[in-house]
């Protein structure tokens, strides 16, 4: 199965290198049909076994490059009508995606309906309105591949109104989304505003966030309604070879999310034990990204990442008896990516960084550390050119306290009771 993936993805891989300076366009008249999509897939062995990731219990993301033990790809089709002055009025896009993780048979599933919404373009001051299945807005930390803010992922359904202006000032957005959780009536609703692109400088522009959510009663579970609103910003600044994003977010009650992958309210039980107090549960994130690139001889990215989360409650044994007052946990990450360009086709990378844990519901703290080696092939310069064909050699290392969560799976076991493992690998990485 490995073999018939690899060598789809290589003649993936020739089409789309043979497409990079070619529209991806079908035009007729008034109408215009197009695609764009993500892959990512290759091979990989840990320890002489099916290929692991190495990340932290509880962590929400791990540094991806040489660390990805899985096949994923995203293929896009977008419809556009134009009218007699060249103006998109309406829009429909359409997306499915497929996660395979390595040695399993996933690939027998159909791919998911990720994305499927209508918009309609500059219906007021060029904003637009949409209606439907979509990744709203999504911001992330691309090494990480870690979404701190991804409000509509998973959503049923929802509308909105984006790219309000206000003259010399940003613009707008303000949309809605519903969730659905399981097979019982349980639902949460999410509005999330946005005023975007605040200019504060010639480089640098201001980014404000304000959500509210209501989780309705969950009968089957008995677990009652809870709403929860978060709050926060980022800055942005920009200018030739730099680019810096800084960001702060709090989040309260049903606005903590189960993932960075989904905009669904975090679960109060796990089994029959609950986990979190959504009246008195919170969180915080402070991140800190930071791309430098000359796209002829070096490029990094660096980033920092910290969250504090607070359950609500403390640890409740058996007999539901109250043992601490209070419970968190916190996550801190700091690493970077190197590029040495060689020549426009060929570059050194160079991966590290070390990832803390410390939960007080477990008793779990520890940290990891995980370097990554590449000699890639690359369709151009730049730190985000893609396609590129990374062979690489990683090795992690972990506190004692993480052996037998890290570096495991379920095809891969051979590491369960050591603190260390190296992989080695080939992935493929496109967009377009």
């Amino acid at each position: 199965m490995k073999r018939k993936i690899f060598a789809t993805s290589g003649c993936l891989l020739l089409l789309m290198m043979g497409s990079q300076h070619s529209a991806q366009k079908i035009n007729f008249k008034s109408h215009e049909l197009s695609s764009n999509g993500y892959l990512r897939t290759g091979f990989g062995w840990s320890d002489g076994g099916q290929m692991v990731n190495f990340i932290t219990p509880d962590n929400m993301h791990k540094f991806r490059m040489g660390n990805e033990a899985n096949h994923y790809a995203e293929l896009q089709f977008n419809y556009r009508y134009k009218n007699k002055d060249s103006v998109n009025l309406y829009e429909v896009t359409y997306m499915m995606a497929k996660f395979i993780p390595f040695g399993s048979d996933h690939y027998k599933q159909f791919p998911e309906t990720t994305q499927l919404y209508g918009k309609i373009n500059k219906v007021v001051k060029n904003a637009n309105i949409w209606v439907g299945k979509r990744y709203y807005d999504r911001r992330n930390v691309e090494m990480l591949d870690y979404f701190w803010i991804n409000s509509a992922q998973n959503s049923q359904i929802g509308i909105g109104l984006e790219n309000y202006q206000i003259e010399n000032s940003g613009n707008m957005n303000l949309a809605f989304m519903r969730f659905k959780y399981g097979n019982n009536d349980s639902h949460s609703y999410v509005t999330d505003f946005r005023y975007l692109d605040i200019p504060v400088s010639g480089h640098s522009k201001v980014n404000l966030l304000g959500q509210y959510s209501v989780k309705t009663e969950d009968d089957i579970t008995n677990i009652p309604k809870s709403t929860g609103y978060a709050v926060g910003g980022w800055w942005t600044y920009s200018k030739k070879t730099i680019s810096n994003t800084s960001t702060l977010i709090f989040r309260k009650g049903s606005s903590i999310t189960e993932s960075t992958y989904s905009g669904k309210t975090i679960s109060e039980n796990i089994g029959n034990k609950i986990m979190y107090n959504l009246d008195k549960a919170s969180s915080i994130d402070v991140i800190n990204n930071f791309v430098y690139d000359d796209q002829r001889r070096h490029a990094i990215q660096a980033s920092l990442t910290y969250q504090y989360s607070d359950f609500g409650g403390g640890n409740i044994v058996e007999n539901e008896i109250i043992i601490d007052n209070k419970v968190s946990k916190n996550l801190f990450s700091v690493g970077f990516r190197y590029l040495y360009y060689i020549n426009k086709h060929f570059n050194l990378a160079l991966e590290a960084g070390n990832d803390y844990m410390k939960n007080n519901r477990s008793g779990v703290e520890g940290s990891l550390q995980k370097v990554t080696f590449s000699p890639q092939v690359s369709w151009d310069y730049g730190y985000y050119s893609r396609p590129v064909l990374r062979p690489f050699i990683t090795y992690a290392h972990w506190s004692d306290s993480f052996v037998g969560n890290t570096g495991v799976s379920d095809f891969n076991t051979r590491l369960i009771n050591k603190n260390n493992g190296i992989s080695f690998g080939l992935q493929l990485e496109v967009w377009w």
